[in-house]
């Protein structure tokens, strides 16, 4: 007896079942895939909020004795019939609260950081005014209203301060100072984002 071989079309379809059932593995595969990405995507979203949440409570326990100590302060200034006394002990108690605070913070990351003396920059510091001096060269901060804060290497508020320009700067067409009569102008200077 001979064996009859299989015809063509017979082939075809049995090529065809073949590639169906790898293109049904495949689809099942790529399905599978894309379900565990997306469980992958919730589960580190997940654990992002729950770092960001963690991180946002250990600063919150660090704080909180501040806020303790505020307490403390206030009951003992209401406690106290010598004012004198009453006032020195709200004082010292409100150093040591601020000192605290910023060792809670410094714990955490935050610095503060001083621009006066060195040239004025946008990216550390907000211009808030100016002032014409003879003292210092053009453009170098001479006084600070608020000191400036970073965490890590990002600053997170600028330090805002009085910057230093040259006499007779400020003047107009006609000879007009444009500030006349105050010695620092308001002015803003774009912020570090």
């Amino acid at each position: 007896m001979s064996k009859k071989k299989p015809g063509p079309v017979s082939e075809l379809k049995a090529r065809l079942e073949e590639t169906e059932a790898r293109c049904a593995e495949h689809r099942d595969a790529a399905l599978r895939a894309a379900a565990d990405f997306d469980n992958y995507r919730r589960r580190a979203q997940a654990e992002m909020a729950d770092a960001r949440r963690r991180g946002v409570e250990a600063v919150m326990c660090d704080v909180v004795p501040v806020l303790d100590n505020f307490e403390r302060a206030l009951a003992a200034e209401a406690g106290s019939g010598d004012s004198g006394r009453a006032v020195e002990a709200v004082r010292r108690g409100v150093e040591l609260i601020r000192r605290q605070l910023r060792e809670a913070l410094a714990a955490h990351g935050l610095a503060e950081f001083s621009c006066v003396g060195e040239a004025f920059d946008p990216r550390h510091a907000e211009a808030v005014g100016f002032v014409e001096s003879d003292e210092h060269e053009p453009e170098t901060v001479v006084a600070e209203e608020c000191r400036g804060y970073r965490c890590g290497e990002r600053v997170i508020r600028p330090a805002r301060v009085v910057v230093a320009r040259a006499p007779g700067c400020g003047e107009q067409e006609g000879g007009e100072r444009e500030d006349a009569g105050r010695a620092v102008e308001p002015e803003t200077a774009p912020r570090d984002s």
